[in-house]
């Protein structure tokens, strides 16, 4: 264990490794719902689909963050397997000329590979039908989040296409006061009533509200 780590935290894996923490640290953080992911309207940016040098490497056809993930996994690896191989050769390699040509693989390799993975992810996000944001309102959704608050929270809702599909969800700063929290918790079921141009998110308010409140005045 020692030794991996002595590998991992070398020159040039660790130009990597710190960057492979925080993939995972991200992608957890996803999956237990701490930060926000568009599913609704993810359409290729168009000034990268274009063309250009990021373009080539899918970057327009996937979300970013899918594509630079990849990268960084795939140059780790390739990386660590090659000062791995680099510190058991018979041969005196030059640490610097070896570590320089590790991290030169390690990037090309990264590239590729992400380009090769993108393919059918690319094919993925294509094929989903695109939701407008107007369809939504109105729609009950199923909170998938600890909770929603003014600032973090998503939900299930079912489009038009009967695709289940995850948006971003807020509660209103204008909702009338007497809303119990746990209106808002996870598995709760909320009504989408209008969409935040500015923040781009639903903003939402629980199906069954106390008959004293007057939903009109949010």
């Amino acid at each position: 264990m020692s030794e991996f780590l002595d590998i991992a935290l070398s020159f040039p894996p660790v130009v990597f490794s710190f960057g492979l923490v925080l993939v995972v640290l991200y992608w957890l953080a996803v999956v237990v719902g701490a930060l926000d992911v568009d599913v609704v309207d993810v359409g290729p940016d168009p000034e990268i689909e274009a063309g250009g040098f990021w373009g080539a490497f899918g970057f327009g056809a996937v979300p970013f963050t899918v594509v630079l993930s990849l990268w960084i996994t795939l140059g780790w690896i390739v990386t660590v397997l090659g000062t791995t191989w680099v510190r058991s050769a018979d041969v005196f390699i030059p640490a610097a000329a070896s570590g320089i040509a590790v991290l030169v693989a390690g990037l090309g390799v990264g590239m590729l590979g992400a380009k090769l993975l993108t393919r059918p992810l690319a094919r993925l996000f294509d094929d989903a039908p695109a939701t407008n944001h107007a369809d939504l309102v109105g729609k009950v959704c199923i909170v998938r989040t600890g909770t929603v608050t003014l600032d973090s929270g998503q939900a299930e809702v079912i489009d038009e296409e009967g695709a289940v599909i995850l948006i971003n969800v807020r509660r209103s700063a204008h909702e009338p006061a007497g809303i119990d929290d746990s209106l808002f918790a996870r598995h709760s079921k909320v009504v989408v009533f209008d969409y935040d141009q500015v923040d781009q998110v639903f903003l939402v308010v629980p199906v069954a509200l106390p008959p004293d409140l007057d939903m009109l005045g949010v």
